[in-house]
C-alpha cells in the first residue's frame, strides 16, 4: 500500500513485479492481498502491458483501519463474548474492551499519508557508517 501511495501522483499503475522487487513480498501473497483490497474498493487494477494497481482514493483518505479490515477481518481486538462470573474475569473483559476501542481509534486516525511521512522521517534519521 505504501508503494502505491508513494507513486500515486504519477497516476501510473504500479506493476506487481515492481512491488515484489521493492518490498520483497512473495508474489502469491501480494496478489491475494491486492485482490482483497480491490474487493474492498481501496485499489483498482488495470490489465495489459502497462497495467498494475493504484489507489482509488487519495492516500490521505485511506485509513489503516480500512486496510486492516479489508485484509485481516477479525484481527482487531474484539470484545470477549464469554460471560464471566468472577471479578478477575470481569476486569480482564473490561480491559479487552478498552483495548479494542483504542486500537480501532488509532487505526482510524492514521492514514497512508501518515505512514509515508513516518517512512520519510525514519529514512532521514538513518545514517550509514
Amino acid at each position: 500500500m505504501l508503494e502505491l501511495a508513494k507513486r500515486q501522483a504519477s497516476l501510473k499503475p504500479v506493476a506487481l513485479r515492481e512491488i515484489v522487487d521493492t518490498e520483497q513480498i512473495p508474489m502469491p501473497f501480494l496478489v491475494q492481498i491486492l485482490q482483497q483490497l480491490r474487493s474492498a474498493g481501496i485499489v483498482t487494477s488495470l490489465r495489459g502491458s502497462s497495467g498494475g494497481y493504484r489507489l482509488l482514493r487519495p492516500a490521505a483518505e485511506i485509513s489503516l483501519l480500512e486496510i486492516v479490515e479489508a485484509v485481516c477481518p477479525g484481527l482487531i481486538a474484539s470484545e470477549l463474548v464469554v460471560e464471566v462470573d468472577s471479578v478477575a474475569g470481569s476486569v480482564v473483559r473490561d480491559v479487552w474492551k478498552q483495548l479494542a476501542v483504542q486500537q480501532r481509534e488509532l487505526l482510524q486516525q492514521l492514514t497512508l499519508t501518515d505512514l509515508l511521512e513516518r517512512t520519510k522521517f525514519a529514512s532521514e534519521a538513518m545514517f550509514y557508517i
